[in-house]
């Protein structure tokens, strides 16, 4: 009896030596590096509507046991803007266990442009009717197209619609780059005697480049009634800034007014 019980024990002590020594010998032999990526060029300069594909291309990956693994490169991320239209772009790939190498590569945009902003109607409420200060106002770019969903704005003070005057208003949407256009403006309540003709303008806002000649009776496009046009515009095209032109039109019995926002840049 005290013969197998030793036994027992010697196997037991050899079954332990045999696997502890097969996990050591596991660690040692364990492929632990990671593949090794590398770049046709450290820049890329391209569009912004540059594809996934366009910018995997010529990123290779070499693993020491897997071999080739450049199928398994991906865009792990890329950074917002660093400095004018550059971002860093990180691209990863891994071997048959699971270990992952990375490379980065410099990404410059040849056509970017900020998002902008524009109006399907004007910031001009008639006294005593609701104000929806995102019904509107619009936002786009070259990169991410159509961003009015991302649009939010800060109020200084809260809207009374029932008071005519202009509040102030600013608006901002930030892109993918992680870009932040703001637009500083006002939502303007005024006197129920403008309500009377339905005034309507080609836009209701417009980019102009500073130095540039601006005719605001070019962007008058009609009136429901006829009547008498009158322009008041602030707009100073030497300095940057967002300017505003009033237009009234002044029938027999009734008046209307609409307004053009101008942003000189």
């Amino acid at each position: 009896m005290k013969r197998r019980t030793v036994y027992c024990l010697i196997l037991l002590a050899i079954s332990l030596v045999c696997f502890f020594g097969y996990k050591q010998y596991e660690k040692l032999t364990e492929d632990r590096t990671p593949p090794v990526l590398s770049c046709e060029s450290d820049t890329l300069e391209v569009s912004v509507s540059v594809t996934e594909e366009e910018l995997l291309a010529g990123v290779t990956a070499l693993d020491d046991v897997s071999g080739d693994v450049t199928d398994s490169v991906v865009i792990e991320d890329i950074s917002d803007f660093i400095k004018e239209n550059t971002r860093i772009i990180t691209y990863v790939a891994s071997d048959d266990n699971r270990n992952v190498g990375r490379i980065q590569r410099t990404l410059i945009y040849t056509d970017y442009k900020e998002p902008v902003f524009s109006l399907t109607g004007p910031l001009s409420y008639v006294v005593g009717t609701r104000v929806n200060i995102l019904g509107n106002i619009r936002a786009a770019s070259t990169l991410d197209g159509d961003m009015t969903t991302k649009i939010r704005y800060g109020l200084d003070g809260v809207i009374d619609n029932l008071v005519p005057g202009k509040y102030p208003v600013e608006y901002r949407v930030t892109d993918s780059c992680g870009k932040t256009t703001y637009f500083n403006t006002e939502i303007e309540i005024f006197d129920s005697a403008y309500s009377g003709i339905k005034v309507e303008l080609k836009k209701y806002l417009v980019y102009v480049d500073k130095g540039k000649k601006f005719n605001p009776d070019s962007y008058f496009k009609g009136s429901n009634i006829e009547g008498e046009l009158s322009v008041v515009s602030n707009v100073n095209t030497k300095a940057e800034g967002v300017y505003h032109v009033d237009y009234y039109v002044s029938g027999v019995n009734a008046s209307g007014k609409s307004r053009l926002v101008v942003i000189v840049k």
